[in-house]
């Protein structure tokens, strides 16, 4: 399934997954963090598929019990050379499959002889995302995974590198036939189809700069192009807000952004015009929990007047008994009446 046509306004479920060295050595076991097996895998232990960046498939066995993939998990580590301390991104694209991106520790390697650009950690802010502990590590360790509102980071960078990427400047580029997209001085607009492109190109256009020119090194292209459309469905979602829109889903769509703010885009203003549409949403809602909170008060009083009138009108009731009882008893007081009234004087 496309994943543009998947999901609206987020992306796909997925984690990160810093390797440690039981991970890629010995056993070569890796914990999965529980909260999102919890939410997103079966119920019981299955083969879940992990597909590479070129699309291999590798089989795993998932241990439910134990939240940990083991069995294949090895094929999988030692085709990728995977070694501690490399960053894994888990996108779940079917309920037991994941699409798996690959963030290397060192900037550069080789791999079967070809240099391949990789995302070096020490440019990751891991301290920016909110920490979800997982299931402790047979080493003495209690590892920290790191949740992402966002997917793609992976080795290989595809696209035309440019020497001339640090001579752009915005400014220069007067109108759309000019506007090309480097990240890392790589031309990624093959990674856009040209609608997308002429919607980021206005978007850059109104900050009069390009928004991904602050993104850190050695990001991949498709990542990059990934976080540019994604960007642009939630400007456009944006655009498209009215008093029926959940404030969840623009909570969700501040989340993205906020990711994609940490790994350099300058999405600020986009931010700002969200959580501006979400104080409006949360000042009506609180208006409304207020007058539903005066409602819940009327309906009580009214609920005590009931109680009252039915008390009132149960004593009417009684008095109107006691009344014709009266009357009864007077109709029977004809003879004393009579009697009293003909005494002799």
């Amino acid at each position: 399934m496309d994943r543009a046509q998947a999901v609206a306004t987020n992306l796909y479920p997925n984690f990160l997954r810093r390797l440690l060295k039981s991970h890629v050595t010995g056993d070569f076991r890796l914990n999965l963090p529980k909260p999102f097996c919890d939410a997103h895998l079966p119920k019981q232990s299955c083969v879940l598929v992990l597909l590479d960046e070129n699309d291999r498939e590798y089989n795993t066995k998932y241990s439910v019990g134990k939240n940990r993939l083991t069995s294949g998990w090895k094929s999988f580590s030692t085709a990728h050379k995977l070694l501690e301390g490399d960053i894994l991104v888990f996108q779940l694209i079917e309920p037991c499959k994941f699409k798996v991106y690959i963030v290397k520790a060192t900037r550069l390697t080789q791999v079967d002889g070809a240099t391949t650009t990789t995302i070096p950690y020490q440019n990751f802010h891991p301290e920016s995302i909110e920490a979800v502990k997982t299931e402790p590590e047979q080493e003495n360790t209690n590892p920290t995974e790191y949740p992402h509102e966002y997917d793609y980071y992976s080795e290989i960078a595809n696209g035309k590198r440019s020497s001339e990427y640090s001579l752009i400047n915005f400014k220069d580029v007067k109108g759309f036939k000019d506007f090309t997209i480097y990240v890392d001085g790589i031309i990624i607009d093959s990674e856009m189809p040209t609608h997308c492109k002429a919607k980021y190109y206005e978007l850059c256009k109104s900050r009069n700069m390009f928004l991904h020119e602050n993104l850190v090194q050695g990001l991949n292209g498709k990542l990059a192009a990934e976080m540019i459309s994604e960007t642009i469905k939630i400007a456009d979602a944006i655009r498209a807000v009215d008093s029926k829109t959940a404030p969840a889903r623009m909570e969700g769509w501040d989340k993205t952004l906020k990711a994609f703010e940490d790994l350099g885009m300058v999405v600020g203003f986009l931010r700002v015009r969200i959580h501006e549409l979400l104080s409006i949403s949360r000042e009506n809602q609180a208006s409304v929990r207020l007058k539903r909170v005066e409602r819940d008060g009327a309906e009580e009083e009214m609920r005590a007047l009931d109680v009252k009138l039915s008390r009132v009108k149960t004593r009417i009731e009684k008095i109107d008994s006691e009344i014709d009882a009266l009357g009864a008893e007077n109709e029977g007081l004809d003879p004393v009446f009579k009697e009293i009234a003909h005494c002799p004087w």
